[in-house]
């Protein structure tokens, strides 16, 4: 009988300690404090507080798992994905009736597949927004543009021009709840790699990029959370047309539809990307003024 007092003792301090631990435990009735994400104060050129272009300030972006697959038309042509976009505003410049702002963007990848073995491919670009009253334009090597980072290679436009509408179509300096559409007619060239002796065409390029508000939603990022984010659906259709094509020369359509997400939140900007490859990326931190 001691040998059985002495073993069941301890399960019951065991069963004692427990009850009294779940006693002590957290309220559920307490809600969950989630820090605020940061936010700017500063005015922001254009009135555009959907995204404060502010000189100085800066968004740095993670790559996270989306959980999402990429359609099966996308799969081939879906890029690797930096793990890191830091964007900061360089210039802000008045010319004419509008204003220029200077971006630049960097990204980091990791080209290694070997997790203890890094290769690090890191790069930094130039793109620009210009804007004024009724015009909010982004140039198309920006992460701004389409939520896809790193812009593109051996790709030059000397063309671009916009027919119909602009790339954000701003309301009181944030997103309204209209619908509107981009169309852009560009015409580019193409530059091998050095020493490859490849010919590569030039051609025109038609984009129709038809952007659509959703209702607003709460994102959670390593910034903070964004309660009552302007959550914002852009689907893109579009065609290239070489200039010295074989065959009929008929334009070579793009995959159909491509999609991508935005979240922007009023003097703070991009906080989440979905883009068409099924990328997510989210405010990691920022520096606003």
């Amino acid at each position: 009988m001691r040998t059985l007092g002495a073993a069941l003792f301890p399960l019951i301090l065991l069963a004692s300690s427990t009850t009294a631990a779940q006693k002590k435990g957290p309220d559920p009735k307490k809600k969950t404090e989630y820090t605020k994400g940061p936010v700017g104060k500063a005015p922001a050129p254009c009135g555009a507080r959907i995204l404060p272009l502010v000189e100085g300030n800066k968004w740095t972006y993670e790559f996270v798992e989306s959980g999402l697959p990429p359609r099966e038309d996308m799969v081939k042509l879906s890029p690797s994905q930096p793990m890191e976009v830091v964007i900061t505003v360089k210039s802000v410049e008045t010319k004419g009736p509008d204003t220029v702002i200077t971006l630049e963007e960097k990204t980091k990848a990791d080209l290694s597949k070997d997790p203890k073995k890094h290769i690090y491919d890191e790069r930094t670009l130039t793109s620009t927004i210009t804007c004024n009253r009724t015009k909010f334009e982004i140039s198309p090597e920006s992460f701004f543009f389409a939520g896809e980072p790193g812009g593109y290679f051996g790709l030059a436009f000397d063309k671009f021009d916009r027919s119909k509408d602009t790339s954000l179509k701003l309301v009181n300096g944030a997103i309204g709840e209209g619908q509107w559409r981009e169309e852009i007619v560009a015409h580019f060239s193409r530059t091998p790699f050095q020493d490859s002796g490849a010919k590569l065409d030039s051609g025109k390029l038609e984009l129709e990029r038809a952007f659509t508000p959703q209702p607003p939603e709460s994102v959670n990022t390593k910034a903070g959370l964004y309660a009552g984010a302007e959550h914002l659906a852009l689907v893109t259709t579009g065609r290239v047309t070489l200039d010295h094509p074989q065959g009929e020369g008929k334009p070579l359509d793009l995959p159909a539809n491509w999609l991508t997400q935005m979240w922007l939140v009023p003097n703070a900007g991009v906080v989440q990307v979905l883009n068409a490859y099924a990328h997510k990326y989210i405010l990691a931190s920022a520096q606003l003024k």
